[in-house]
């Protein structure tokens, strides 16, 4: 059997993660780890590359404890039952084959670096060891009631407001509504029994994926709304109104009602989130959380991907993390977790008005440009560097990319992933005046940097 020199751990249009990878990344893992924490989503093909990933692992005398069907967040805080935890899952698209997700003891995801050690297997191989040092599988029943209980114990005393739930009919209705009941929740949920061939709608905000979470939500006055997807890891969530908010919208609630002293943040996340975040913009909110202490406060922006920002969220140990639509918040693990900011926006809706709180936050005028340059990206980036400082920036965070604080607002410079010769600029203030002579002087730095000297 030949197989690439490369571990292919998640699929794609193009190529499908098979079984006999399962195998061979049991059989990696093994170099490093006595112990694995094994779980999986409701995919159909989820129980099949499950059972390569097991074999392989046995095969290589390393012991698995199997968790079962569990949600993500689930799978994060089992994680430290072993020395790290493979989560079986397929949750982007439909018609996909399962993959597997790596996460390390604490909750958080394997960065590059330890995917690339893995792929040593190619290269050393892996001896077969003796029948009587075979790997064990033991069955863990409690690792939905070790969330479900760790997550109650962080509740605050605040009773949950009204709310119409949407798990989807997946591993989520393991946690989110029983909890919800607990804390005082008066919730509506839909779609609460687990079911393999349920396809639910994408967590959009267009209207034709909102129409009948809105209808819900108008028909019982009052309430808020949340659909989850199916691994309870990200969410769409409606105001009392029926209507979506954005993902940047949430995160200024949360920020609000947590009071985080730590965010961590992509650099290309809204200018509207540092204000919010630093008191720039004030809206009187009603938590239970205390005022963080201003000199322990640390806005945190990181490289727009899923390793640079896991990195720095668990460096930081922040309190409170956001990217590609998810939440991680601390306490439980490393993880995004739809389910406790369902928790938490419940609680937020008890003595809050989302739709209000949301109408008192200021509107800021966003611009994006792309320039093309003639130069290598290497000398691109010299020259950003070189000139940065002549517009005199509040402050310049850079890695790969640039973003830029200015006086009233900021922007942030990517190398285009399709184009080697392209950047795209994404400009914001509150300011419409202001934005447009800083698009003027973003005109004048790309002038500057086009030709690379």
């Amino acid at each position: 059997m030949e197989h690439s020199e490369k571990l292919l751990l998640r699929s794609s249009p193009s190529e499908d993660v098979t079984p006999e990878m399962g195998i061979i990344l049991g059989q990696a893992l093994a170099i490093y780890y006595d112990k694995v924490v094994v779980g999986r989503d409701l995919m159909q093909s989820s129980p099949m590359m499950k059972n390569a990933l097991v074999s392989g692992l046995v095969s290589s005398g390393t012991d698995v404890i199997d968790i079962g069907e569990v949600s993500e967040p689930v799978a994060g805080l089992a994680a430290s039952l072993g020395d790290c935890c493979v989560y079986v899952t397929e949750f982007r698209q439909q018609d996909l084959m399962s993959g597997y997700l790596l996460i390390e003891k604490d909750g958080s995801f394997f960065s590059m670096d330890q995917v690339r050690r893995l792929d040593r297997i190619f290269e050393v191989g892996r001896k077969r060891p003796p029948f009587k040092e075979l790997g064990t599988v033991k069955r863990y029943y409690n690792a939905i009631n070790d969330y479900n209980m760790r997550l109650m114990a962080l509740s605050r005393s605040a009773t949950g407001g009204s709310l119409v739930l949407d798990c989807n009919c997946g591993l989520g209705t393991d946690s989110a509504p029983q909890i919800l009941n607990k804390i005082g929740t008066d919730i509506i949920s839909i779609n609460a029994q687990k079911d393999s061939e349920f396809i639910s709608n994408p967590l959009s905000t267009k209207e034709a994926d909102t129409r009948h979470m809105k209808a819900l939500v108008l028909a019982s006055p009052g309430s808020t709304g949340i659909s989850m997807n199916r691994v309870g890891t990200m969410m769409r969530v409606f105001d009392e109104t029926g209507e979506p908010i954005t993902d940047e919208q949430l995160l200024c609630l949360f920020i609000l009602y947590l009071k985080p002293k730590k965010v961590v943040v992509p650099m290309d996340v809204t200018w509207l989130i540092e204000d919010v975040f630093r008191g720039k913009v004030t809206v009187e909110v009603d938590s239970p959380f205390p005022d963080p202490d201003p000199e322990q406060m640390e806005f945190v922006v990181a490289n727009p991907s899923v390793g640079p920002i896991h990195r720095m969220l668990v460096e930081k140990d922040a309190d409170l993390t956001y990217y590609q639509g998810g939440f991680v918040f601390k306490g439980i693990s490393w993880s995004p977790d739809a389910i406790m900011g369902s928790v938490l926006l419940s609680q937020f809706s008890s003595s809050n008005n989302m739709s209000e709180v949301l109408s008192k936050l200021p509107t800021y005028f966003s611009e994006k440009k792309t320039f093309r340059f003639s130069c290598s990206q290497a000398d691109f980036a010299r020259m950003m560097d070189a000139n940065l400082p002549d517009i005199n920036p509040m402050a310049v965070y850079e890695d790969k990319c640039w973003r830029v604080d200015m006086a009233s607002g900021g922007f942030f410079v990517a190398f285009d992933k399709d184009q080697e010769d392209v950047v795209n600029i994404f400009a914001e203030s509150n300011d419409k005046l202001y934005l447009i002579s800083l698009l003027e002087v973003i005109d004048g730095l790309m002038e500057k940097c086009e030709a690379g000297q």
